[in-house]
């Protein structure tokens, strides 16, 4: 873990957007939060559990977000700060993993556990954002990125009970590379994404 990027947050204190992208509260002292698991290839596994990994994934995010449909908004830290604080205020039914290799983030993945909304069980999980980055995506080792986070995640549900998985593919990155992987991993497309600009 990159251990410059550590926030110590004191108790009952917020985290800050200057926080994040100053690093002002690090601490190198820090004891992570997160329990790596290495694997081969150099390649380094956390599952975030705390808000003091936020800043372990901020780099992916704000690539993921320049590259993706979106990339004219402004990135927002406070957004940013809110979406991972409020998922990671939830761990029981939330999966937010990462991947670093040489201490930097090269994946991540976000999920989160639930029934079906319109009926009773139909448990399912939801991934809300799977990315590796542009830098290593093209490579063996980023294939080894992907295939790792989907695995994971399917681990993690079948532990949840879960009866499917679902991956919501909105970014506009690479579709066809997205389709072919999934495909090869055993996932079906059952619709599509639609958008139609107003302004």
């Amino acid at each position: 873990m990159n251990s410059e990027m550590q926030i110590t947050v004191p108790e009952g204190d917020d985290l800050t957007a200057e926080d994040v992208s100053s690093g002002a509260a690090a601490s190198s002292n820090t004891e992570p939060v997160a329990h790596g698991t290495s694997v081969s290839d150099g390649l380094v596994i956390y599952r975030a559990r705390h808000v003091d990994e936020i800043p372990n994934v901020r780099d992916i995010v704000c690539e993921f977000h320049a590259e993706g449909r979106f990339s004219h908004l402004p990135f927002s830290e406070e957004k940013f700060i809110r979406f991972y604080t409020k998922a990671l205020s939830n761990p029981h039914n939330t999966f937010l993993i990462y991947i670093q290799y040489k201490s930097k983030t090269i994946g991540v993945l976000h999920a989160c556990v639930g029934d079906y909304y319109l009926g009773i069980g139909g448990r399912m999980v939801t991934v809300y954002g799977i990315y590796v980055s542009a830098k290593v995506r093209g490579t063996y080792l980023g294939g080894k990125v992907g295939v790792k986070l989907l695995r994971l995640v399917s681990e993690w549900a079948k532990s949840q009970d879960a009866e499917e998985i679902h991956i919501h593919s909105t970014s506009g990155i690479e579709p066809e590379r997205t389709n072919k992987m999934l495909t090869r991993m055993g996932f079906e497309a059952y619709g599509g994404n639609y958008g139609a600009r107003l302004i």
